[in-house]
């Protein structure tokens, strides 16, 4: 067990995470529970104090099933932990072990107070010391694992990459000790260490032959051979192959008397000692004499490439085509090329090309094995049998081997060498997750490059050749690229050879060509973008392409499932694996909450295919309408009590309105897809559809009002009300409006809103909709109180309450109610006014509606203020509070904290009013919002009278 060090002031702290996930402090263990809080913990663990970024909690918590509270899950269990080990911690501070850091949080551990940290410590010496100490050192450094790492979290420990590689670094520690104990004649003293290492990986053929040459070399050989026939007949039962060449070697050397010779004498394969000398191959292409940028997965990279011992090193680097995959791979293969003296190993394995199919491992470990100097006629048969070999002769050596352009996995893990002293770049499309379930591979997805970094890429190119490199007309250049580097390089080199033609009409011409991509290909390029882009394309099924060439038809940036699926017209499911097979050909590449977003050329590829889908596109483009009106209009349902606009009609065929279960996914939804919704007003209104515009527009507003967008709000509103007029849509003139005088009234416009409430209120009487003239009505009464003309407001809002005795619609009474009683306050009429809130909310309560229910308690709470009753007013003023944070009222909720904390200020409860008026500012975070002013304002005055009370105190005492 770990040994901390003393800290001063703190109980002491200790972690485990090699074997069950365990904590102590001051010597008592302490219980982590749920499991969910362990894996949160386990994960922090395994970093060994490096910061885990929150999207890997998730992924280790949900595995790709994360509901949307999923983010909010992992901050209450990293709350919990903090209040676990330091208990006595303040709320709200970040406290010593547990920090905010990097997107995620870390956890402060050194080799003292975490095992894992302790046994890397060891190791590390163990390799610096001679044999005979090492055997000790690797000893005691093995015994810190009591089992697997994080066991009792299984599955999730078992093959989550994060666990998986530090079950390979353990694996690889053993094989070291077993080699070092071999070395110095002291087999005996790692023989319990190999034994629980085989007993947890029974199948792993390094481990057990160097348990078998332990083994033998104490003397058991009868137990050895034992060993082996008991592998063999398992690997024959389980698998069907046959034991490797490095097991075979090792019984042969078994049988022969040679068991000091250790498992990294097989390079030959036959039992002979490696030569003294071997040949070296150096088969890396030629690197990029202006490759630019990159810093930071340059970094990572060589930094995994001078790393010592541990387990095979490999890293995946995936992304889009034309990403720059290759250039980064050559490139950090160059600079790594000290650290691996004994030969460079490169291979295209034509997993995405324009013709053939992609590379058979088998012949690549023929080239492979034949850079060593293997002849033919020593060229084993099989698969197994060559990659078996192709290990034997890599253990030892240390070889940088570059996989490029791979398909998949299965075409990788033939190519993997079996020593940890070697390093695997493979580049890939798809992101190999696999690869660091199976063997720890670290994964790398490289996105385009920042402007600065392409326009850097740019000028590097066309360096010495042109004189009028503009900073600017680069720029644009670059961004016409999608930043995308090949297609950088090709204007680039476009550039370059015309030196005579301006770069500012080079940016003309390839924004003439809008998304085409005319100004991206060449006659004399085999690899231009567009060229690139099809070598994806044509890996696609049928029905993955044809949702690829519909893809432009979408108007955002990013897309969920649900809209693809109503794009194509097919179920979830049968589009979810279409969507799977344009993210493996990274035509589409993932973005957070379940999203796929598309590069712009990419997404102009797929317009140029897309005319082959002639009328289905009109029809497509349909269900895609459809689709987000029929789920704003349910996302609305969902955050307002009662429906105010019309239900629009049953879905088209095919069009699957997406599965909001409650409010918050409505608000989820609505703040996720605000670009697109607002687009789509936009274009219906565009193409002559009024109603679906104004059904579009009208069904956003609750939600553009509660958080704020009101810029937003007023032009959709406008967009739609213009639709209307047109169409000569009366119900879509009155409703817009409405929803048009709103957003003026919430901006400040208060006098511009009158005018278009009357237009309303004169239109719906037109076309019968009584209950819509008095809503109508309602909004006209607001205004006047706003105004101050509270006799006004009232004329109109008792208006509105006749015509609902006869029409009746219990929100809009109350919440005409609400209105009559602030009007009846102002007036001075306290009991009315008291009667007409209390009148409110028992129908709101009644009828379970907390958007009627928090605007008669801020009433209550002004009328109890009134009445001088402070205590009540400030329990109905917190009943506001929490009624408008239930439904997202980020304005209603800042308008009645401000209200809050004015009513704790004359209880007397300076600091409360404080924490309410600071709430404020967390809520409306907007440079222009009047409630943030206001709650900035009265934190001043606070300021100001705390100071002059201390500064009286202050004169008392003198």
């Amino acid at each position: 067990m770990l040994t901390p060090r003393p800290v001063t002031g703190d109980p002491e702290v200790r972690f485990s995470v090699l074997g069950p996930v365990r904590v102590w402090r001051g010597g008592e263990e302490l219980p982590v529970r749920p499991k969910q809080q362990r894996v949160v913990l386990a994960a922090l663990l395994a970093r060994g104090g490096q910061p885990v970024p929150l999207s890997e909690f998730v992924d280790l918590l949900w595995e790709g099933r994360a509901p949307a509270s999923a983010a909010n899950a992992v901050h209450r269990y990293i709350g919990a932990l903090r209040r676990l080990l330091e208990p006595d911690l303040p709320v709200r501070s970040a406290g010593r072990w547990l920090t905010r850091q990097a997107g995620g949080y870390r956890l402060s551990v050194d080799a003292d107070s975490l095992d894992l940290l302790r046994f890397r410590e060891l190791v590390a010496t163990a390799r610096r010391a001679e044999p005979a100490e090492a055997v000790d050192l690797y000893v005691t450094a093995l015994e810190l694992w009591r089992d697997r790492c994080a066991a009792g979290l299984e599955p999730v420990s078992r093959h989550h990459p994060a666990f998986v590689t530090l079950e390979h670094e353990y694996v690889s520690t053993v094989c070291e000790a077993a080699e070092a104990a071999v070395r110095s004649g002291s087999a005996p003293a790692v023989l319990e260490p190999l034994r629980r290492a085989v007993e947890r990986n029974p199948l792993d053929e390094a481990l057990v032959a160097h348990l078998l040459l332990a083994l033998a070399d104490d003397g058991k050989q009868a137990e050895a051979v034992s060993l082996y026939h008991g592998v063999r007949h398992r690997l024959a039962e389980e698998l069907g192959v046959d034991p490797g060449r490095e097991l075979t070697a090792a019984y042969e050397r078994l049988l022969h008397g040679h068991p000091t010779a250790g498992p990294a004498a097989a390079g030959t394969g036959d039992g002979a000692q490696r030569p003294a000398v071997f040949l070296t191959p150096s088969q890396l292409p030629a690197d990029l004499s202006c490759f630019t940028g990159r810093r930071e997965p340059l970094r990572q990279a060589l930094a995994l490439a001078a790393e010592r011992g541990g387990a095979l090193r490999i890293l995946a680097v995936d992304g889009i085509p034309g990403v720059g995959k290759t250039a980064l791979a050559v490139h950090t293969a160059h600079r790594a090329v000290r650290h691996f003296p004994d030969g460079q190993l490169y291979v295209d394995l034509r997993g995405f090309t324009p013709n053939g199919e992609p590379a058979d491992p088998h012949e690549v470990l023929a080239g492979f094995l034949s850079a060593f100097d293997v002849p033919p006629q020593r060229m084993p048969d099989t698969l197994d049998a060559r990659a078996a070999l192709y290990r034997s002769v890599l253990t030892g050596r240390r070889v940088l081997v570059v996989l490029d352009n791979a398909w998949g996995v299965e075409q990788v893990e033939p190519l993997l060498p079996g020593t940890p002293e070697c390093m695997v770049i493979v580049t890939s499309r798809p992101r190999l997750t696999g690869l660091a379930a199976a063997h720890g591979a670290r994964l790398t997805t490289l996105e385009v490059p920042s402007a600065d970094e392409a326009t850097a890429t740019f000028l590097n190119r066309v360096k010495g050749v042109r004189a009028d490199a503009d900073a600017e007309a680069v720029r644009q250049i670059v961004d016409r690229c999608g930043r995308l580097p090949l297609a950088v390089a090709i204007a680039a080199a476009r550039a370059a050879s015309c030196p005579s033609h301006p770069l500012p009409r080079i940016a003309a011409e390839l924004t003439s060509a809008g998304r085409g991509l005319d100004g991206f290909s060449d006659d004399h390029l085999d690899n231009d973008v567009r060229a690139v882009f099809s070598w994806s394309y044509r890996t696609l099924s049928a029905p993955a392409a044809r949702l690829f060439r519909l893809l432009p038809l979408h108007p955002g940036n990013d897309v969920g499932v649900s809209a693809l699926a109503s794009l194509a017209g097919t179920s979830p499911a049968a589009t979810a694996a279409a969507v799977g097979e344009l993210v493996r050909a990274r035509l589409l590449t993932v973005r957070k909450g379940h999203r796929y977003r598309c590069h712009d050329l990419v997404l102009a590829y797929a317009s140029e295919l897309a005319a082959s889908e002639g009328a289905a596109r009109t029809a497509a483009l349909a269900r895609l309408h459809d689709h987000y009106r029929q789920t704003v209009s349910l996302a609305n349902r969902l955050i307002r009590s009662q429906l105010y606009e019309a239900e629009p009609p049953p879905p088209l065929d095919g069009v699957q309105v997406e599965p909001l279960s409650d409010g918050s996914a409505a608000l989820e939804w609505l703040s996720t897809e605000r670009p697109v919704l607002n687009a789509l007003v936009q274009e219906l209104a565009a193409r002559g559809e009024a109603r679906a515009a104004w059904e579009t527009a009208v069904s956003m507003q609750l939600f553009q009002q509660r958080s704020g967008l009101w810029p937003e709000w007023s032009a959709g509103m406008r967009c739609a009300l213009e639709s209307a007029r047109r169409a000569e849509d009366m119900e879509g003139v009155a409703r817009t409006c409405r929803g048009l005088a709103g957003a003026h009234l919430f901006r400040g416009s208060t006098a511009a809103a009158l005018p278009l409430l009357h237009e309303a209120e004169v239109t719906f009487e037109g076309i019968g909709m009584t209950v819509e003239v008095a809503h109508t009505l309602r909004n006209i009464g607001s205004v006047h109180i706003a105004l101050g003309d509270n006799e006004e407001a009232l004329v109109h809002l008792d208006r509105a309450l006749r015509l609902l005795s006869t029409h009746p619609h219990p929100y809009l009474e109350a919440t005409t109610l609400v209105w009559a009683s602030e009007a009846h306050l102002d007036l001075g009429d306290v009991l009315l006014a008291q009667e007409l809130a209390e009148k409110s909310l028992a129908i709101s309560r009644s009828l379970r509606l907390p958007d009627g229910e928090g605007p008669a308690l801020a009433t209550l709470s002004r009328v109890y203020r009134r009445r001088g009753d402070l205590s009540a007013a400030i329990a109905a003023c917190r009943g506001a509070v929490e009624a408008a944070r239930l439904l997202g009222h980020l304005r209603g909720a800042a308008e009645d904290l401000l209200l809050l904390g004015d009513l704790l200020v004359e209880a007397g409860r300076s600091e409360a009013a404080r924490e309410a008026w600071q709430e404020v500012l967390e809520l409306e975070t907007g440079p222009d919002s009047p409630h943030a002013a206001e709650a900035r304002e009265r934190l001043a005055r606070l300021r100001l009278v705390r100071g002059s009370a201390r500064q009286d105190a202050k004169g008392q005492v003198q």
